[in-house]
């Protein structure tokens, strides 16, 4: 028997795509270990639960000859079974083959290559930072920085929306740092979209954009791996595709052009729900996670900020809601982000996981493991929100909503 004799999907998701006055469904792999997608009716989306690994080709043959009322013959299904293989969205052994091959040569790259250029945004560094300029000019904008009239910021909070949709936001808190003194290191944490098994990933590779090349601060990595260990560093693979650190060097190549900074890169995932109860192993590891890195701080000797890429709210059919938003919606949620963000400014870890919870993070706070940990890396530094918006996603009115926001040194 193989994988392919009870064929079983992989975790996919599904949003809905109008065309020509017809609903279809695009499939695409969460994770982008492949990067294809499908074009589907809603016909077909409602098979897939026969791929599940319990039922046989005879199964699901059987199936398909009741629901279509004539009999579907083997070849149909092989040819489904086929196509989905080569996508790589089935459990199959084609597709372990793919993903190590993946895993070896991304593991034996030195340079993170940047995933999303040429699709996000430009793969062409003129072109690129021209972009980046004129989001700073945009109605939405910060402005031009003024090089020496801020002072030193300890963190930053910056969307990590698609730079097309919400571009001029990142800008008021890339202004902020623009103005004051830059520091030594960056530490971005970022979403890690499609969870981690131990909290936190850290990627030891230089990152790379069409701007520059971001050098990992090696120093400070092999003194953060002296107290934890290697198990941060063995989920190496999410950062190939992951944005989230993506697109804040986008904005800080744009800045420290002629010497990129040394950077720190950081995926964080976890749930409110990992750290309640006082014996969670969650919350163990986590405190472990956050001692340890005030440790290597001391040890080395950084002036670090911070950068939390996050978006907030993601609601709507795209993010499961049965309900379309409307404006109405729209305007709640926002003020439910500014009535959570008062935890977060006034650098209250506390009070921002209790809010979370009250919700049940109803909302899909995406944001929330990166700002958790940034709260309790602060030194009690109060921040400043600077700019707040969202952006709709899709024709059904999902919508993400979003900030910056600077937390300065006192």
């Amino acid at each position: 028997m193989t994988s392919i004799d009870y064929p079983r999907l992989r975790y996919l998701e599904a949003h809905p795509h109008q065309e020509q006055g017809k609903t279809y469904v695009i499939l695409r792999d969460p994770t982008q270990i492949s990067e294809q997608m499908l074009v589907v009716s809603p016909e077909f989306l409602g098979l897939l639960p026969l791929f599940d690994g319990r039922h046989s080709l005879l199964d699901i043959q059987a199936e398909l000859t009741k629901r279509f009322g004539r009999i579907f013959f083997g070849e149909e299904l092989r040819e489904i079974i086929d196509r989905l293989d080569q996508v790589h969205f089935l459990e199959s052994d084609s597709f372990k083959e793919f993903h190590a091959r993946l895993r070896g040569d991304f593991a034996a790259a030195k340079v993170r290559s940047p995933h999303h250029a040429g699709s996000a945004y430009s793969s062409d560094a003129a072109e690129l930072f021209d972009a980046v300029s004129a989001f700073y000019l945009h109605p939405e904008g910060a402005g031009s920085p003024q090089a020496g009239t801020g002072g030193a910021v300890r963190a930053l909070v910056a969307p990590h929306i698609d730079l097309r949709s919400g571009g001029p936001v990142y800008t008021h808190a890339y202004r902020a740092l623009a103005e004051g003194p830059p520091p030594d290191l960056f530490v971005i944490m970022g979403t890690g979209h499609m969870g981690l098994p131990q909290m936190f990933s850290i990627s030891p590779k230089d990152f790379e954009t069409p701007l520059g090349v971001s050098p990992v601060d090696l120093e400070f990595l092999e003194s953060v791996k002296t107290h934890l260990g290697e198990q941060l560093f063995r989920e190496d693979l999410s950062h190939r595709h992951e944005h989230t650190i993506e697109f804040q060097l986008v904005f800080l190549h744009h800045l420290f052009r002629l010497a990129p900074p040394r950077i720190l890169p950081i995926l964080c995932s976890f749930s409110y729900a990992d750290l309640q109860g006082a014996t969670s192993p969650h919350r163990e590891w986590f405190a472990r996670f956050v001692e340890s890195f005030r440790m290597a701080q001391q040890e080395t000797g950084r002036r670090i900020c911070f950068i939390a890429s996050v978006d907030f709210a993601h609601m709507g059919p795209r993010y499961g809601d049965s309900f379309q938003p409307d404006e109405t919606l729209v305007q709640d949620v926002k003020r439910k982000d500014l009535d959570m963000l008062k935890s977060i400014l006034s650098a209250n870890p506390g009070a921002f996981l209790d809010y979370i919870a009250s919700e049940q993070d109803q909302r899909r706070i995406c944001g929330f493991p990166a700002l958790y940990t940034l709260l309790h890396l602060l030194n009690g530094e109060k921040g400043r929100l600077l700019s707040h918006s969202h952006t709709v996603m899709d024709p059904t009115g999902s919508f993400v909503t979003y900030a910056s926001a600077v937390f300065e040194q006192d």
